[in-house]
C-alpha cells in the first residue's frame, strides 16, 4: 500500500509527465479565418475547479506578497491562457483534455507560446502578467492605478534573493535597538527581561530605564524577555454640550477580548468534604496579573498547588495525592474593560489645562492624556458564560458585562451628562481626529511559554502608567525628529478627493483624518519613517533590491494604522483594507515590529516578499487532492 506522499508524488509526475509530448501548436492570430482555439472549443473546467478550491485555501506565494482585492484564482488564468493560446484538436471533445493534460508542463522551456504577445490592459493584482510570463509568452500590462503598478512591478522583479535578506538583516540592525525601548514590558508575575551593554557584555541593573538610553547609543544595548505584541486604543467622544466637554470612549461592549484555552484537568473527589471538583494543571488566564471572577455556572475547580498538591475549593482541604492520567478540558475566559474607565475623563485636567490624544495635539497636552487615563485603567477577567451581571471582586462595582457606551449605531452616550450623540458630528466640531487613549496590551513572556503555560506565552496587562511613559516618550522624539533626520520620509500632503475618502462613510476629513500622516499615531510614525529611511539609505544596495523591500513596507503599513481593530472572536488583527474602504475605527489596534509573533508585523511582511520570490525562482502547482483518493481506491 502506496503512502499518500509517494502517491501524491506520482501523480505529479504523471500530470508533469502528460506535457513531456510535443510543444502546443497555436494558432496566427493575425489570420481572420484562423483555426479556433481550445478555448472556443471547450474547457476543462472540472479538474480546475478543483485545483481553484485547493488556492483558496493555500493562494501561491508570489500573490500574498501585496494586498490586492478581488484576486481570481491563478489555475484559472493558467489554464485559460493555455486554452486560449492552443489551436482546437480535430475533434471538439479532444479540447478540454488537451488543455488538462498540459497544465503542468514547462512551456517556457518548450517555448511553444514565446511568439505571442498578451496585453492586460486592466492588469490590477497582476495575476495574468504572472501566469502568463510563467508560460512563456510576452506580457504587457497597464493600469491607472500606481499601487497595481507597483504590486505587479515587484511580482515580477527579478532581484537577487541574497541581496534582499542582507539589506532586510542591516535594517533590522540599524532600526531595532532605536525602538526596542518602546516596546518592551514586564511579563505576568513579576517576569522581567535583561537589557545587556553589548560592547561590555553587562547586564544592566533591575532599576535601569531604557527610556533614558540617548539615542546614539541604543544600537549598544540588546534587550530580551518580554515584550508588547499589541496595544489597544480606543477613540474617545468629546461632549459638545454646552459647559460638558466630557471624554467617553466610544465602546460597543466591554468585552474587548475573548479565548477558550485548553488546560489538562483529573477528576476528583474531596478525601475531606466530598464534593467533587476539578484539578487543573495550570491556571487557564489571558490576563493573569488582573482581577478574576468565575462565573457561578462553573463546574468547582482547584489549580494544582506544586508544593501543597491538591487544594479543595468546597473546604479548603489540602493532600498530597496520585492523580494519574489526566485529560484535555475547554475553558472560556473573556477580558472586559472596568466600567471604571468607561466612565471617561474631563476635557480638562484640574489646572484647567486641555488634554490631548489626537495626532494634531501637541507634546505636553497629550502627554498629561495619556497619564490621566492609565491612572484610571482596569481589567477584568471573567471565566464561563457572561451573566447579565458581574461584580468585581477588586472594587465592589456591579455592572452589564454587554453594556457599552453605545446606546445605537454611530452613537455614544457622554458618561457625564448622559447626552446621547452623533460620533461624526461630535468629531467633526473639534476640527481633529478623536482623542485616542490606550487601554490595554498583548504582550509575549518567554519564560511562561517555555512553561508551557496556556495562551502559549502570550498574556493581556492594562495599559498602565509605564505603558504610558513609553507611549508619551515616542511622541517626544517624533516630535524632535519629525522635521529634522526624519523630515523627508512622512507624507505631508492632505487626501485627494475621492469616493472612498470624502464622500463614503461621512467623508474621513470630516473624522479628522485630513492628511496621510493623520492615519498614524506618533510612535507608528516614528517607527515607519526609520524603516523607510532604511530600506532607502542603510547600506549600498541597488535600487531594485531596495525597491523590491519597499513591497514589504507597503503591505507593513496595512498593519499597522488606526484604521486596523481587533478581531474579537478570531482573536487576532485585522488588517487596513480588510474591506476596500476607509472605514473609521472606534477601538484600533496597534501592532508591533519586530517581534516573530502576531500578524501582519514587520517580520511576516518582510517573509511574504521573500517566499514569494523564493516561489518566482522555483513555481509549483497545487494537485488535486480527488486524483490522489482515486488512485488510492484502485491499488
Amino acid at each position: 500500500m502506496a503512502t499518500k506522499k509517494e502517491l501524491l508524488a506520482q501523480e505529479v509526475a504523471k500530470a508533469v509527465g502528460a506535457g513531456k509530448t510535443a510543444a502546443l501548436e497555436t494558432v496566427d492570430f493575425n489570420d481572420p479565418n484562423r483555426p479556433k482555439t481550445c478555448l472556443e472549443v471547450d474547457f476543462p473546467i472540472l479538474p480546475v475547479n478543483q485545483v481553484a478550491v485547493i488556492e483558496g485555501n493555500a493562494g501561491k506565494p508570489i500573490y500574498q506578497m501585496s494586498k490586492w482585492w478581488a484576486r481570481r484564482r491563478s489555475s484559472v488564468f493558467r489554464s485559460m491562457l493555455i486554452a486560449a493560446a492552443t489551436k482546437a484538436p480535430d475533434d471538439p471533445a479532444h479540447a478540454a483534455k488537451l488543455v488538462w493534460d498540459n497544465y503542468y508542463a514547462n512551456h517556457q522551456k518548450k517555448g511553444a507560446f514565446k511568439h505571442l504577445k498578451v496585453a492586460d490592459i486592466f492588469m490590477g493584482g497582476g495575476t495574468t502578467l504572472v501566469e502568463g510570463s510563467r508560460l512563456g509568452m510576452q506580457m504587457v500590462g497597464n493600469d491607472l492605478n500606481p499601487v497595481a503598478w507597483f504590486v505587479v512591478k515587484q511580482e515580477l522583479a527579478d532581484v537577487d534573493l541574497e541581496e534582499v535578506k542582507k539589506l532586510l538583516a542591516d535594517i533590522e540592525a540599524e532600526v531595532k535597538p532605536q525602538i526596542m525601548p518602546y516596546y518592551y514590558c514586564d511579563g505576568p508575575n513579576g517576569e522581567k527581561g535583561t537589557w545587556t551593554h553589548v560592547p561590555t557584555k553587562r547586564a544592566m541593573p533591575a532599576d535601569f530605564d531604557p527610556l533614558t538610553i540617548p539615542r546614539d547609543q541604543r544600537k549598544d544595548y540588546k534587550y530580551e524577555g518580554p515584550e508588547i505584541i499589541y496595544t489597544f486604543w480606543a477613540k474617545h467622544g468629546p461632549c459638545q454640550v454646552t459647559g460638558c466637554g466630557h471624554r467617553t470612549p466610544i465602546m460597543s461592549s466591554p468585552v474587548m477580548a475573548v479565548k477558550t484555552l485548553t488546560v489538562k484537568h483529573w477528576e476528583h473527589t474531596c478525601g475531606k468534604c466530598g464534593n467533587p471538583f476539578h484539578v487543573e494543571e495550570e491556571a487557564a488566564r489571558m490576563a493573569p496579573d488582573v482581577p478574576f471572577w468565575v462565573a457561578p455556572t462553573e463546574y468547582a475547580y482547584s489549580v494544582l498547588d506544586r508544593k501543597k498538591g491538591v487544594v479543595c475549593p468546597h473546604c479548603s482541604h489540602t493532600a498530597l495525592v496520585n492523580l494519574g492520567k489526566g485529560k484535555n478540558k475547554k475553558v472560556e475566559l473573556s477580558l472586559l474593560v472596568h466600567p471604571q474607565w468607561l466612565a471617561g475623563s474631563p476635557k480638562q485636567n484640574g489646572d484647567g489645562q486641555p488634554y490631548g490624544g489626537s495626532p494634531q495635539d501637541d507634546v505636553a497636552a497629550t502627554t498629561r492624556w495619556d497619564q490621566e487615563r492609565a491612572a484610571r485603567i482596569r481589567l477584568l477577567e471573567v471565566r464561563g458564560a457572561l451573566p447579565e451581571e458581574i461584580t468585581c471582586p477588586e472594587t465592589g462595582v456591579t455592572f452589564a458585562p454587554e453594556k457599552g457606551t453605545v446606546p445605537r449605531k454611530s452613537h455614544y452616550a457622554c458618561a457625564a451628562c448622559g447626552t446621547v450623540q452623533d460620533v461624526l458630528t461630535t468629531i467633526k466640531a473639534t476640527g481633529k481626529t478623536g482623542p485616542m487613549a490606550g487601554y490595554a496590551i498583548q504582550g509575549y513572556a518567554p519564560q511562561r511559554s517555555a512553561a508551557g503555560k496556556p495562551y502559549n506565552g502570550r498574556f493581556f496587562a492594562a495599559f498602565d502608567a509605564a505603558c504610558a511613559q513609553q507611549s508619551d516618550a515616542a511622541l517626544r522624539e517624533w516630535d524632535e525628529r519629525k522635521d529634522q533626520d526624519l523630515k523627508e520620509y512622512w507624507p505631508r500632503s492632505e487626501l485627494p478627493y475621492g469616493f472612498m475618502t470624502h464622500m463614503n462613510n461621512g467623508g474621513i476629513p470630516n473624522h479628522g483624518f485630513t492628511h496621510w500622516w493623520t492615519m498614524f499615531n506618533p510612535r507608528q510614525l516614528l517607527v515607519h519613517t526609520q524603516l523607510l529611511k532604511a530600506i532607502a539609505t542603510v547600506g549600498h544596495y541597488e535600487w531594485d533590491v531596495r525597491e523590491y523591500v519597499l513591497g514589504a513596507f507597503q503591505q507593513y503599513l496595512r498593519n499597522q494604522s488606526l484604521f486596523t481593530l481587533w478581531n474579537v472572536q478570531a482573536d487576532k488583527l485585522e488588517p487596513q483594507f480588510a474591506n476596500n474602504n476607509y472605514h473609521p475605527k472606534a477601538t484600533t489596534v496597534e501592532n508591533c515590529v519586530f517581534a516573530n509573533l502576531g500578524r501582519g508585523n514587520w517580520a511576516s511582511s518582510v517573509e511574504g516578499i521573500v517566499e514569494g520570490r523564493e516561489w518566482a525562482m522555483q513555481p509549483w502547482e497545487a494537485v488535486r487532492e480527488m486524483l490522489i483518493n482515486e488512485r488510492r481506491r484502485r491499488i
